[in-house]
Order: structure tokens, then sequence, then C-alpha cells
């Protein structure tokens, strides 16, 4: 298929939000198939709900304001519920709004047609103020790439609000100084201080991070258990990494979870949630499914990193080099808890690593 601008333009909108419907499909296939038919659709499964003063009281940005006032705000504000896949500014277009991201992530694409994210807005940052602001065509999109709780707040209500509220007129300023050091977003390639300490994502890999397998894990087991929906994961350890250490040095093996992380985003469904742990270890949990997509996929991964050329760029390895991966598969059983579910998992993992690597475990 001929490679296009990512995403290319043509989308619909749905309560003021551009949306396009995507199947469990890679990304960014799903994106330009939809539109080079030119019969993108809106999904049904989204939709935006009249914010509420407490969903206000949770950001930094209303922080100190009172009551009252939030509840004025409130209504001059919308709550997206948002699946993967809707767009919520697209190249060309001029946006008008400001996202915050209450849970799930959206992801920024520069018009490249390159699938990795120029940036990515996890839980607790936003994105759109400063496009909303300079009011000149965007040269990028935002993309919502897993289910999503999104604050929108239009850039014409800013105005009103500072001058009625000066706790909100002081934290517009701490948010507007925030997007000059470039707080609102993790910038792949760089480092971004405050923002990488508090947010949920790993910088060098783009996954997610401890913190999150530690906060955010929990939440998504108690929804799927609330909600009686299955869920299942395929993790692994790199083989041999501590080798790779001791002959090439930390950077090359840093390039080797980097590449890898970077990998597992074209492996996977935007559905998916992939994370890494403190002690390296990759985990893909793939929501409304069961043992067998997680051992279809351990399968497939097991197979293909072994034609995935890393380049460590040393004396010792001046040509890439492939490794293996250590897997473990498990699905979410009723009655046990997150720490049950992710120890079992590693369990697996370090089962196959003492059978040698590349090797594939599951419980039975």
């Amino acid at each position: 298929m001929t490679k296009s601008t990512f995403p290319p333009s043509g989308s619909v909108s749905v309560d003021g939000i551009e949306v396009v419907e995507l199947s469990d499909v890679d990304l960014d296939f799903a994106v330009e198939e939809a539109f080079r038919q030119g019969v993108p659709q809106a999904s049904a499964t989204t939709h935006t709900d009249a914010a509420n003063p407490q969903d206000l009281g949770a950001l930094e940005l209303f922080q100190g304001v009172g009551e009252q006032d939030l509840a004025a705000y409130a209504a001059r504000c919308q709550l997206l519920h948002a699946v993967p896949g809707h767009v919520l500014f697209s190249p060309g277009r001029l946006n008008t709004k400001i996202f915050f991201v209450l849970e799930g992530q959206v992801r920024l694409y520069a018009q490249t047609g390159d699938k990795r994210p120029m940036a990515v807005a996890d839980v607790g940052h936003s994105t759109g103020l400063r496009s909303a602001l300079a009011m000149q065509p965007l040269d990028h999109s935002a993309i919502v790439t897993e289910a999503s709780r999104l604050l929108v707040l239009d850039i014409s209500a800013v105005d009103e609000l500072v001058k009625r509220s000066h706790a909100f007129a002081r934290n517009y300023a701490a948010l507007l100084a925030g997007y000059l050091r470039g707080d609102d977003c993790l910038h792949v390639g760089t480092r971004m201080g405050a923002a990488t300490q508090h947010g949920y994502i790993d910088e060098l890999t783009l996954l997610r991070n401890q913190r999150w397998l530690d906060e955010m894990l929990p939440r998504l087991l108690g929804r799927c258990r609330i909600g009686d929906k299955t869920l299942a994961v395929a993790a692994f350890a790199v083989d041999k990494l501590d080798e790779i250490v001791k002959q090439h040095g930390i950077g090359p093996a840093l390039r080797v979870l980097e590449t890898i992380g970077h990998w597992m985003q074209d492996q996977t469904r935007p559905t998916d949630i992939l994370a890494i742990s403190k002690n390296r270890y990759i985990f893909a949990f793939l929501p409304d499914c069961d043992l067998d997509a997680a051992r279809g996929l351990a399968g497939r991964l097991k197979a293909q990193i072994q034609s995935l050329p890393i380049p460590l760029a040393t004396e010792k390895a001046p040509q890439p080099i492939t490794v293996t991966l250590s897997l473990g598969i498990a699905e979410l059983e009723r009655g046990k808890g997150e720490q049950d579910f992710l120890g079992k998992t590693e369990a697996l993992i370090q089962k196959s690593i003492k059978l040698g690597g590349n090797w594939l475990s599951e419980a039975f």
C-alpha cells in the first residue's frame, strides 16, 4: 500500500471531536485504509458527557478554585470517553481545545508516516494548548491509542476563567510555563525532568513504567473483575542481557531495550497495554483476550525477535546482533489479586530463563 501522511485528512466530527473508527489491527494501517477508502465512521462507543466539578478539582489547573466557580467552569467543559483510534486533531486543521488525560493515553504523530510517536500525553498530562493559542494549521496529529477519559476545555473559555479566579490564573500561568518546558507531553528522545518523574512512561522504551504497574494496573484489573471481562498477558525477559552489559557496556544494553520496546508497539494492537518493570521484564496486557490469544502473541514474538537486527555499534559488535526471549503467559483468574497475576507471570518468565532461554512457559 502506498505510504501517506499519518493520519490522512478527512475525519468526521462527533460532538465536536474528530474521530475515525479503527479495527483491532495495526494503528497506522487502519487509519490510512479508512481515509483511503473515503468512508471513515464515527464510533458508537465514543461519547461525551458534561464534566462535573470533581473532574475539574482533580486537575492541578483547578487547584484552589472555589466550589461555586468549579461548578460554573464544569459547564464549559466536556468529558470525552474515547476508544483507540479517535483523532483529537489532525494536520492542516485548526485546534481550539485543550485535552487533559484523566485515564488512558494520547500519542502525537508527525506528518511523516512514521509509526513512532513524536510525543506521548499520558495520565496527568495534557495536549493542545500550544496549537489552540497559535491558531495556525497543525503539522501533526493527536490520536487516542487506548481506551481513555479526557477532560476537554475550549480555549475560548480560558480568558473568562482567568478573569473570574486568581487561583485559576496562577495555575494557568504554571501550565503555560510547563508547555514552554515541554512538560505537557513526554517527547521522544529527550529528558523532560518533572514530566518524567510524575509520568507513567518509560522514556527509553516508550512503554508504561513501574509506577504504572504499581498504581494503574490494579485499576485495570479491578475494572476487568467488575465488568467480568477477560484479560491475558504475554511477558518476557531479554535473554543474556547481563552478558551484553558485561561485554559491551550499559549503553548498548539500553539500546537493545529501546529497540525492542519500539518493536513491541508494531507487534501489538492499539488496545493492548505495554509496560516494562524495574527488573526489565516487558509485559503486553491484552484486554478482552484469553490465554489462547496470549499464546499466539508470545509465539509470534518468540519467532520474529530472531529476525530483528539490533545495532550495538561497538568494537566487539560492529554488525547488528539478534536476541532471544524467555516468555511467560497467563490469564487473569477470578479471585486473584494483581500481585498474584504479576507474580505468576514473572515466575513463568524465570522458569523459561532456567530452561536456557528462548522458551515459552505457561501454567496448566
